[in-house]
């Protein structure tokens, strides 16, 4: 995913900022006095500097999803992990004033794209399913003391900015049994006669298979009745446990179901 990551940046810089290869090295080396002993050209080094998680983006609870794990058809998971890559970038060239504006033309570019374009992504990124962000010359950055890290690599003080690319990591599934559709409550009421409801609920979608969203699905002869969310679920309360009959309407058309409480699933396809 990292080596995805170099690469994009490189995509987004050449392509992006319209730096030609053939002129400008885009290297992601570590800058030491090794590396720029052997620069040949000009040159823009994007160093991985730090790897931390982002806790003000951690998200709590767990998703039921429909899958094929082992025996079972449901899976939990946790939601992903989002993690800060800062890239420290230095510009390299025979004369400061050069190395001032290539430095300033690629500040130019990476601020440009607070989101990476999908155009530019390489290897599994394409893949990830969440957007790749990105921040650049925090004021805040991990890197708090400039001269101890370039006396540690034995080089000259360069100005720098810092990037900062958050990734999604997609956490493990793992088993889970089938979500509850049906919930019997029962109470004590005075004259020794216990009073109960149930509430029970499933999900509405076309021959497709795609959820109907915003549509409503009664229970006949009953008044009872609920609208399905952006996922085509809805969930209803009645008496008890015993035979309804559920009911949709969509452009005139209409659905019954008879169903039977409690049973394993309270679906309606259209």
């Amino acid at each position: 995913m990292i080596s995805d990551l170099d690469e994009t940046i490189r995509q987004i810089l050449v392509k992006g900022g319209k730096l030609d290869p053939a002129e400008v090295e885009i290297s992601f080396d570590i800058p030491n006095r090794e590396w720029s002993g052997g620069i040949s050209k000009p040159s823009v080094n994007c160093y991985l500097f730090d790897i931390r998680e982002n806790r003000e983006l951690r998200q709590y609870g767990v998703d039921t999803t429909t899958t094929t794990v082992g025996q079972n058809k449901f899976a939990r998971q946790r939601p992903p992990l989002r993690f800060d890559l800062t890239y420290l970038v230095t510009a390299w060239t025979r004369a400061v004033e050069d190395e001032h504006r290539l430095l300033w033309h690629a500040l130019q570019t990476l601020t440009r794209f607070e989101a990476m374009p999908e155009e530019f992504l390489q290897g599994d990124l394409r893949e990830t399913g969440y957007p790749i962000t990105a921040r650049t010359a925090l004021p805040d950055s991990v890197l708090k003391s400039p001269g101890e890290f370039w006396t540690a690599l034995e080089n000259q003080l360069k100005p720098s900015l810092s990037y900062v690319v958050t990734l999604a990591l997609s956490r493990d599934l793992f088993t889970a049994g089938p979500p509850v559709q049906t919930n019997i409550i029962r109470f004590p009421w005075p004259g020794g006669v216990d009073q109960r409801f149930s509430w029970f609920g499933g999900t509405v979608r076309n021959k497709a298979g795609e959820p109907v969203a915003n549509t409503t699905v009664e229970i006949e002869h009953r008044g009872i009745q609920g609208l399905t969310d952006a996922e085509g679920r809805f969930r209803l309360r009645v008496p008890g446990p015993g035979t309804y009959t559920l009911l949709t309407n969509i452009a005139g058309k209409v659905q019954r179901r008879t169903i039977e409480i409690p049973e394993p699933s309270y679906d309606i396809e259209i």
